[in-house]
């Protein structure tokens, strides 16, 4: 009892603080949710805010008039729970929080990192097609959108995705003036600096609230070695935990690269069928996601290398053997990463006689073809390359938008290109995720 006494009092009893932080755009989106039936599932990296997220939920309930003894918390990565961690310890606190604190009327249950509960996916199903409540659950690994509620709770869900900051969020979390629209194709020096920023650090919350140097570095390692042992070691059991970390750290540095199982397996001379379970693995934590060549014949998919991105360049700068910048594979990655917020149903690669770095799709059509670089497009050599490829695509796709991404777009271009290409600043692009939807 003295357990459920401590929780119940730090979450429940007039004693809890909410957790204001720097608002979250994504809050708005889910707080729509709140009347329907579905369970609502946070997904997304550890330490992306998925918690904060719940706070900032729960913090609109008690704006709105919710009494806060209808709003249930639990983080099952809390110390005090770590022994008790069994599927009849939801009925306990449940049971328990209804009688001692709020027995009648409609509850709110934020279950944080529900993934440590065994079976949970059968407790959530039960409660919420017998009671008045209202559920919410965060996890840090992506079985929690597809085999757990896949099999239990099919159509009785709603997944929403929580990635590291955005570009906007950034802005915002630095205090940084967000141009007003519409906006010039040049940006001040602090926008630049802040895009640089980001391509160096990523956009963990807790990173991007720090100048110090040293901190970050400590602070994101212990953050790649957290999404290892607790979203992969622990989940799937492994037992060559360095095997893993190799994988998961010549996946971070290839970054915006082509990779191919069995080049991986000839490196760390371990099977095909090893090295595709554990990319598999890191994909669900969230660390990378591996991009197939868009075809619509699966032969040709399944034969073509997949390209791989971080989901967070902060982590990959602080793993990353690289000896070269390269900043065009991180622009690359930085573009990737801000499509996931887009409304886009798929993200590939291309390849015909050229390569196209970013195909997204929409329904069953591919709306836009956008090519990265750096710089280099006052360099004639260069800006021909780029355009040949969105032109060679744009004749298969010619309904897509074609968009070529730079850092910064320079005063004077090599040659005028075809009005159907249109050259952006990466900033502009990541301020639009949509553009031009």
């Amino acid at each position: 009892m003295q357990l459920y006494e401590t929780l119940y009092k730090w979450n429940l009893w007039g004693e809890w603080q909410p957790l204001f932080g720097h608002p979250r755009r994504i809050v708005s989106e889910i707080v729509h949710y709140l009347e329907e039936p579905e369970v609502v599932s946070i997904v997304g990296p550890r330490r992306a805010g998925k918690s904060t997220v719940m706070y900032q939920i729960m913090q609109h309930l008690m704006n709105d008039g919710v009494d806060p003894k209808a709003i249930l918390h639990v983080n099952f990565e809390e110390p005090a729970l770590a022994t008790a961690l069994a599927t009849g310890l939801l009925d306990d606190l449940y049971d328990t929080y209804r009688m001692r604190v709020f027995p009648k009327g409609k509850s709110f249950v934020f279950l944080d990192e529900i993934q440590n509960i065994d079976a949970w996916e059968r407790w959530v199903r039960a409660r919420n097609e017998i009671e008045d409540i209202k559920i919410i659950v965060t996890g840090s690994s992506s079985p929690l959108l597809s085999r757990e509620f896949g099999t239990l709770l099919t159509g009785r869900h709603l997944t929403i995705e929580v990635y590291p900051l955005d570009f906007r969020d950034q802005l915002a979390f630095r205090n940084i003036e967000i141009p007003k629209e519409p906006y010039s194709m040049h940006a001040n020096a602090s926008i630049k600096h802040a895009v640089l920023d980001y391509l160096k650090w990523g956009g963990m919350p807790r990173i991007v609230l720090s100048d110090d140097t040293r901190l970050r570095e400590r602070l994101l390692s212990q953050y790649f070695d957290d999404i290892l042992y607790r979203d992969v070691i622990m989940r799937h059991s492994i037992r060559d935990a360095q095997v893993l970390r190799n994988i998961a750290v010549y996946l971070l540095t290839q970054t915006a690269s082509m990779i191919s199982y069995r080049r991986i397996s000839d490196l760390f001379n371990v099977s095909q069928a090893l090295v595709q379970s554990y990319c598999g693995y890191l994909q669900e934590a969230f660390l990378v996601n591996l991009l197939q060549c868009y075809s619509l014949k699966t032969a040709l998919r399944v034969r073509k290398p997949l390209k791989v991105h971080a989901i967070d360049l902060g982590l990959r700068q602080v793993v990353s053997f690289s000896q070269t910048s390269d900043e065009c594979k991180l622009l690359e990655s930085l573009v990737y990463r801000t499509l996931l917020d887009s409304k886009q149903d798929g993200i590939f690669y291309w390849h015909g006689d050229t390569e196209v770095d970013l195909v997204s799709r929409q329904g069953m059509e591919i709306s836009r073809l956008i090519q990265v670089t750096f710089a280099g497009l006052d360099n004639e050599k260069t800006l021909r390359r780029e355009i040949r490829a969105l032109e060679e695509a744009g004749k298969v796709y010619p309904n897509a938008k074609k968009l070529l991404v730079i850092f910064d777009v320079p005063n004077k271009l090599a040659f005028k290109i075809p009005k159907t290409i249109e050259v952006v600043p990466v900033w502009w692009l990541l301020l639009n995720p949509d553009y031009p939807t």
